[in-house]
């Protein structure tokens, strides 16, 4: 297969998620997605009909394989929704297997220094000649070889090539002690779109304050900000505060609650339940 060199051309029109999130930007308005921790085509395909921003795959902690990955992410995109994978570690492998099946977005967890950061965004961009490397155009290792991505963006596989480096949307989680300490040079890493607060991680007395430190840290980069939200109210009080980035609960939350309300109302005829 013949190589095509990364367009460096800052001009062309983005893709994917850059181009939901850029859109949002212009229009003031919070990009919201929801989560899927289980697995099957048919799920992600459902969900993504709804009317999100994006659909998340969680490959970290959710119950998703490899070829479930694969299928759920064509079946978002078919939607006209962008799909997003939670990767389960920044491992070259791993982020050459999620791009490879059209992903419009990853997110990497546990990420705690610049150095790593930097690392992440060389296995996610394909290499670029060195004659035409400029100060806007960042360089990677990815290799080239799969057809589903250009399929899941509707593109050749010159076009695709051509574009991905810059529609490749790269989040990372800032969800431990020396992440939050380096948060601000993380966030200054060339290549690194959006920090995402993992405030499980993060539940500590001066959680609010970490948050805080994280959104301060996105935003005097020039980057996005990101946030696990459990409702609508959520979202709203996380959006005035300024993050850009927000999840509406998760398949496995939205059962849970269904069931727990539903089966609440029958205690009177099954007190036991």
């Amino acid at each position: 297969m013949s190589h095509v060199s990364p367009s460096a051309n800052p001009t062309q029109a983005l893709l994917g998620l850059q181009k939901v999130m850029a859109e949002a930007k212009q229009s003031r308005k919070p990009v919201v997605g929801s989560w899927l921790m289980l697995p099957g085509a048919n799920l992600a395909r459902m969900v993504a009909k709804m009317g999100y921003d994006f659909v998340l795959i969680d490959c970290e902690h959710g119950n998703i394989a490899d070829a479930e990955m694969h299928a759920s992410v064509g079946a978002i995109a078919a939607q006209g929704v962008s799909p997003m994978v939670r990767i389960a570690a920044p491992e070259n492998w791993i982020v050459k297997r999620t791009l490879d099946t059209g992903a419009h977005g990853l997110l990497c967890p546990m990420m705690s220094t610049a150095e790593e950061a930097r690392t992440l965004v060389s296995y996610a961009k394909f290499p670029v000649p060195t004659d035409q490397r400029g100060a806007d155009v960042i360089s990677g290792i990815r290799g080239v070889g799969s057809p589903f991505a250009p399929a899941v963006f509707n593109q050749g596989m010159g076009d695709y090539i051509a574009t991905a480096n810059r529609n490749t949307f790269i989040a990372v989680q800032i969800e431990t002690a020396e992440g939050l300490e380096n948060c601000e040079e993380i966030a200054k890493v060339d290549g690194i779109d959006m920090l995402f607060v993992g405030l499980d991680h993060l539940n500590i007395p001066e959680v609010q304050d970490a948050i805080e430190r994280v959104l301060a840290a996105a935003k005097a980069a020039g980057k996005y900000a990101g946030m696990f939200c459990t409702s609508a109210e959520q979202v709203q009080v996380r959006y005035k505060q300024g993050f850009d980035f927000m999840n509406l609960g998760a398949d496995i939350i939205a059962l849970e609650a269904w069931n727990a309300v539903e089966l609440g109302k029958l205690k009177n005829i099954r007190p036991s339940l």
